[in-house]
């Protein structure tokens, strides 16, 4: 059993140990917030010792940002299903069977991702993991699906997607609003231009769940000319979001 639960924790190690000699060897990153000095493997509790041993002769040269990725990691392992590790297991040999040209552009793709606004980063998260939760069949099925379109074919599969994102926008948004205010708000979006639309559903998405009732109800009370000129000044330039799916009546 010992033996099973070192391999295991030298897998863990081997996928979490070189995103964190990265961060460790980059003078540009910052601590996380809230954990700015360094991690005793003393103080680390006897399960994440056991995962982390291989990393325990290089834990003092890693900055605390980078300890405290591999603890957090180290955590997460310890509550992962047997079904999620054989996951991770995975994921880690086809990370190991990449080239290094194809591991760089991973790594772009999760640089680029790291940009987008935390509203779209949700999103993805969620898409992905709706697409996790099927079966391995199916997962492999559509991959096939996708390898085998046009790329006409692959584009009007976004869109498709995009589309579907957008109509789960407008149902959290309309979701938000008591009754008795959704028509007049479909009303405000129906007289809004597209970009005024974008405008006020990124604003919106922007703000502290607390106060987006208060801005959408202070824009329905505004004049159209007035709730123009703002949402022209929101967003000067083209917000990376596509715009919410113009509302229609039940």
């Amino acid at each position: 059993m010992m033996r099973h639960a070192h391999a295991r924790g030298v897998l863990m190690v081997a996928m979490l140990l070189p995103c964190a000699v990265a961060f460790a060897q980059d003078p540009s990153t910052p601590a996380s917030a809230g954990q700015t000095a360094a991690i005793p493997w003393s103080s680390l509790s006897p399960a994440e010792q056991q995962v982390l041993a291989s990393a325990q002769a290089r834990w003092d040269a890693l900055s605390p940002a980078a300890q405290q990725r591999l603890q957090r990691g180290a955590q997460r392992w310890a509550k992962m299903s047997p079904e999620q590790r054989e996951t991770v297991r995975q994921r880690f040999q086809r990370w190991n069977g990449l080239t290094a040209e194809q591991r760089a552009q991973l790594r772009q793709r999760y640089e680029k991702f790291k940009r987008l606004p935390p509203a779209q980063q949700q999103r993805i998260r969620q898409a992905f993991k709706r697409f996790s939760s099927l079966p391995p069949a199916q997962r492999e099925k559509l991959r096939e699906r996708f390898k085998q379109m046009s790329p006409a074919e692959r584009r009007a599969f976004i869109a498709g997607a995009q589309a579907q994102n957008q109509a789960g926008n407008a149902r959290e948004f309309f979701r938000s609003i008591p009754q008795n205010e959704r028509q007049p708000t479909r009303q405000m979006l129906q007289s809004m231009t597209p970009a005024e639309r974008r405008a006020f559903h990124q604003t919106w998405r922007s703000l502290p769940e607390n106060e987006r009732e208060a801005y959408r109800q202070r824009m329905l009370r505004l004049p159209a000319p007035q709730r123009s000129a703002e949402l022209a000044n929101a967003h000067p330039h083209p917000a990376p979001h596509p715009p919410p799916p113009r509302p229609r009546g039940r």
